[in-house]
């Protein structure tokens, strides 16, 4: 049963992240968060519908290619799932460029996988730089 709760939770999470991407639209630009705020839930209006932009801002504990696990400030855990659409910022890097370690922003609509991932600090400065070197 467990197993089954799993497969369905995941199908939703799948389809939420392709049905963004299927409609060719990019996802809205991070808005602006409070100095010391570690997850935000703001209700948006996106293409006319109704959703949900959840922020977290935390360091990677752990990466993979389907998720991350970031520690917020608070010692809040959040897993955050990811997909090969989600879009990371600085330009030049990609979901597999995510390293333990790194300081970064989320962004998720309803629940879904990441649409952006930010990259804050020295990971993020380097980045930038060397899209500007190219």
């Amino acid at each position: 049963m467990r197993r089954l709760a799993v497969i369905v939770g995941t199908l939703i999470m799948l389809t939420l992240a392709t049905t963004a991407a299927a409609a060719g639209r990019k996802p809205p630009a991070f808005p602006p968060l409070p100095i010391g705020t570690t997850h935000a839930e703001i209700n948006v209006k996106i293409a006319g519908q109704l959703h949900t932009l959840i922020l977290d801002r935390g360091r990677i504990v752990l990466v993979g290619p389907r998720n991350m696990l970031l520690r917020e400030s608070d010692g809040t855990a959040v897993v955050v799932p990811l997909s090969p659409d989600t879009i990371v910022q600085p330009a030049p890097f990609t979901i597999y460029d995510l390293r333990r370690g790194m300081n970064v922003d989320a962004m998720r609509i309803d629940e879904g996988a990441a649409v952006r991932v930010r990259i804050r600090g020295r990971a993020g400065l380097k980045a930038s730089r060397l899209a500007l070197a190219q």
